[in-house]
């Protein structure tokens, strides 16, 4: 009998649970219908971004494309709306609030920028490029520019974008140059295959131009997480040395030496098997539609993390369905519990 109470008592749980899984979505559904009736109102909109932009926690602009589906929001209702925002952060004015050593101003502007990447037009990424190429601007507000650039443009965008930053003759400093470098994979990781391989492609050829010793550092974790090809390369191990034994920069540059160095050492250990372009002519007449010579380092990433194309959906109707095999099945165990239990009649 305690068996049998016990059964009783899981199956009444598990009914439970399900009967609150299916309660919790429909609510999370009418919760999204209200908000997005509520974000159908372009002031209200515009109101809740405000808040978005200068909140202490930061800005969710990782998210924005789910942001956009999951009410139902348009680029242009969007751009208009953030647009908006910049020009009113920009306007001068007397502001003396602030959140983590910023105004709630420049808060505004900043995620204004980084949201503009997500809705852009091709008004606005020249907007974007123009903002970024400008040097009397502060270098958060290019390194922004350019973080928003890059995820708006497209793959020969991307590509000469980051020559014109990382490689040109009028580039960002080398601090800057770090913070576009970790931009880039940001928009690596959202861009499609072609694109992939035009950012990919392009800091190969960024890093075989660089003569900061410390940034191969950045671009060496990056690319090695990104790229097998660049891992097992023989370009990696030649700039490196050459890195090595260059002048230094800066006195970041000496204390990297060490690393770069024991770098090196692990390198020498192993065979390059691979080769890699990094001559810019050759980058300039890339045709990222087709697999570049040597391997395709996106391609086969996107093979190795790809999972299967089976998917479960489960329905309000699904649940019901398995509630009643649950019920039927727990029955079942119940009853021939009961009858293991049973004292035998004399």
């Amino acid at each position: 009998m305690k068996r049998l109470i016990f059964i009783m008592i899981a199956l009444l749980a598990c009914l439970g649970m399900l009967a609150s899984n299916e309660n919790a979505a429909t609510q999370l559904e009418r919760g999204r219908r209200a908000w997005t009736e509520y974000f159908s109102d372009d002031g209200n909109l515009k109101t809740y971004l405000r808040g978005e932009f200068t909140a202490t926690d930061g800005s969710d602009w990782e998210n924005v494309h789910q942001f956009k589906e999951r009410f139902s929001i348009s680029d242009e209702r969007l751009r208009i709306a953030v647009m908006s925002l910049y020009e009113e952060a920009v306007t001068p004015r007397q502001d003396t609030s602030s959140q983590q050593g910023f105004s709630l101003k420049d808060l505004l502007e900043h995620n204004a920028l980084l949201w503009l990447g997500s809705c852009a037009d091709t008004k606005v990424k020249s907007f974007l490029r123009d903002l970024a190429g400008d040097s009397s601007q502060a270098d958060i507000i290019r390194i922004i520019a350019v973080a928003s650039y890059l995820r708006a443009a497209d793959e020969r965008e991307a590509k000469d974008a980051l020559m014109r930053f990382l490689v040109s003759e009028s580039r960002m400093d080398s601090q800057a140059r770090s913070s576009i470098i970790e931009d880039a994979r940001l928009a690596y990781i959202e861009a499609g295959q072609e694109k992939k391989r035009a950012i990919i492609e392009s800091l190969y050829v960024a890093l075989a131009n660089e003569d900061a010793k410390w940034l191969f550092r950045v671009y060496d974790d990056i690319l090695s997480r990104l790229s097998q090809q660049y891992a097992d390369s023989r370009q990696r191990r030649y700039i490196l040395e050459m890195l090595i034994n260059a002048t230094p920069t800066c006195l970041a540059d000496e204390l990297a030496l060490s690393d770069l160095k024991t770098r090196l050492d692990k390198l020498q250990k192993v065979k390059p098997t691979t080769d890699i372009n990094t001559n810019l002519v050759t980058l300039n007449s890339r045709d990222f539609s087709q697999s570049p010579p040597g391997g395709d380092a996106v391609a086969v990433a996107a093979e190795a993390t790809t999972e299967p194309t089976t998917t479960t959906r489960v329905s309000g109707v699904t649940l019901r369905v398995l509630g009643s095999l649950l019920l039927l099945a727990l029955v079942a165990i119940g009853m021939w519990c009961l009858m293991r239990t049973r004292e035998p009649r004399h």
